[in-house]
């Protein structure tokens, strides 16, 4: 048998095996070999069909002469590309890629810091101002005045405030993209006046088992204000209320010292504490001035504190040095210190209280205006 037999058969052998499980060839259109298994020129015989089949190149093309990329038994056109899926052409793209699509131009500049926090006077204020997109790293720069107290270097805008109001704050910020993208925004700042627990720093004395009663104010924030022992305690049986009330009767003595926290009642609130001290002990024989400190005043806000003494006595009062500060008087008829201070600092004077019944007290006394 010719080698192109030898091919030829096993290719059918092959072909038979792979579709005998979907057809039966009919190979009777083909001369049944001889008995000694001769066939005519140009043909071999099958010995497992009996039958003469031509041989590769006798009566046709071989099938390894065929173009590789032309399966045997393609029709004309070749078929189907097994690889190709529907309308995909010669120049067929990723899905839903347009003529123009190019390389993702990335996240346009955008200036992320819309409003600033607010700041309260005289504290070191320091804010980071804050962008994303374009080609990072970003340049800021104020694009107007800064208010006074205040720089704006490396994106972070820091100092110290201005006095109260609000503010405008005009910056930029520019990437490093050819050419460099910018974005640029007004922002507001708001200072607002710093809060504070006034006092008094030491309360007026209590007196065992007397009723007692004394205020403790704030100055700056938003009123109205929140009071609240933070630490320590009062001495047993007073008690502060949220107002800044301290009320109530003791039968204990010596020094209590406790922190009063005290909140505002801005929308964003601003808290601050202080130490302060409470003495109770027994009623003096004679009188004596009960009060041990004013609070401190603000510039602007009006004041007004009463003194106090000993036993609910019905005291005269002399302010007899030192100057009280501009703007508070001191009425001597009723014993308080009142107005509307207008200037800053810190101011001694002395005042003295007498019951023509069990005596005279004198103290020297200290307000400190903010």
């Amino acid at each position: 048998m010719s080698a192109r037999a030898r091919v030829l058969g096993l290719l059918l052998l092959g072909v038979l095996s792979w579709a005998a499980c979907r057809f039966e060839p009919d190979l009777t259109r083909f001369e049944a070999c001889a008995d000694d298994g001769s066939c005519a020129t140009g043909y071999t015989c099958l010995s497992e069909m009996r039958r003469c089949l031509p041989d590769c190149g006798a009566q046709g093309p071989c099938w390894t002469d065929i173009p590789p990329e032309v399966p045997p038994d393609a029709g004309e056109d070749g078929g189907e590309s097994l690889d190709a899926g529907p309308d995909a052409g010669p120049d067929a793209g990723p899905p839903d890629a347009g003529p123009d699509a190019g390389p993702d131009a990335g996240e346009p500049l955008v200036l992320l810091t819309e409003t600033l926090p607010p700041a309260e006077e005289t504290v070191p204020y320091a804010q980071e101002l804050r962008a994303r997109g374009g080609t990072p790293p970003y340049l800021f720069r104020a694009t107007q005045a800064l208010p006074a107290g205040l720089s704006l270097s490396g994106g972070v805008l820091q100092g110290t405030p201005p006095g109260v109001g609000l503010f405008s704050v005009a910056v930029e910020v520019e990437d490093q993209a050819t050419p460099p993208a910018r974005q640029s925004r007004t922002l507001e700042l708001k200072v607002r006046p710093l809060l504070r627990v006034a006092g008094p720093r030491a309360l007026v004395d209590a007196y065992i088992n007397a009723a007692y009663t004394e205020q403790l104010s704030a100055t700056g924030g938003t009123p109205p204000y929140r009071f609240e022992i933070e630490s320590g305690r009062l001495p047993t049986g007073l008690s502060l209320d949220m107002d800044g009330g301290v009320r109530g009767s003791t039968s204990e003595s010596g020094d209590r010292n406790f922190r009063v926290k005290v909140t505002d009642s801005d929308s964003v609130p601003q808290s601050t504490s202080r130490d302060l001290v409470l003495s109770a002990t027994s009623t003096p024989l004679l009188m004596r001035i009960a009060t041990k400190a004013p609070p401190d005043a603000r510039v602007g806000t009006r004041y007004h504190y009463a003194m106090k003494v000993s036993g609910g006595a019905a005291a005269t009062w002399q302010l007899t040095a030192g100057t009280t500060p501009e703007g508070i008087g001191f009425e001597a008829s009723t014993g308080v210190l009142v107005g509307t201070p207008t200037t800053p600092g810190v101011s001694s004077f002395t005042i003295r209280a007498t019951d023509g019944l069990l005596g005279t007290d004198e103290r020297t006394f200290t307000l400190t205006v903010y």
